[in-house]
């Protein structure tokens, strides 16, 4: 699994991290294209796996200092949910969605730095 989220942009710079469920690793240019899909698709309902992601995701604290909840962070489709990364912690957020993907069997694809993780 690929866990390494540095980069160099800012740390205040809000990042997306989309997170489906897939056969296997996905290669960045099926990752890409999964998340153009899921921003031009209608919200519907959970896949099991995604489901459980986001219930485990939803039991930390993104940013304790932050009023920003993941309520207001998660953009949940059928199958994927795309987590808009707000806060200044962004690298420990990543890691966290991340590695609860993983432990889901979730692939994760950062688009601005064009990383899949899996």
């Amino acid at each position: 699994m690929d866990v390494a989220v540095g980069g160099s942009a800012g740390a205040d710079v809000p990042v997306d991290v989309v997170v489906w469920r897939a056969p296997g690793p996905a290669s960045v240019p099926e990752a890409a294209a999964r998340y153009a899909e899921l921003r031009s698709s209608p919200l519907g309902a959970f896949e099991p796996s995604v489901a459980a992601f986001v219930r485990e995701l939803r039991r930390t604290s993104p940013d304790p200092g932050s009023a920003v909840s993941w309520d207001e962070a998660l953009t949940v489709g059928t199958d994927a949910v795309i987590v808009h990364v707000v806060w200044p912690g962004r690298r420990r957020v990543l890691e966290l969605v991340a590695l609860l993907a993983a432990e889901h069997g979730l692939v994760c694809y950062e688009p601005a730095r064009q990383v899949a993780m899996s």
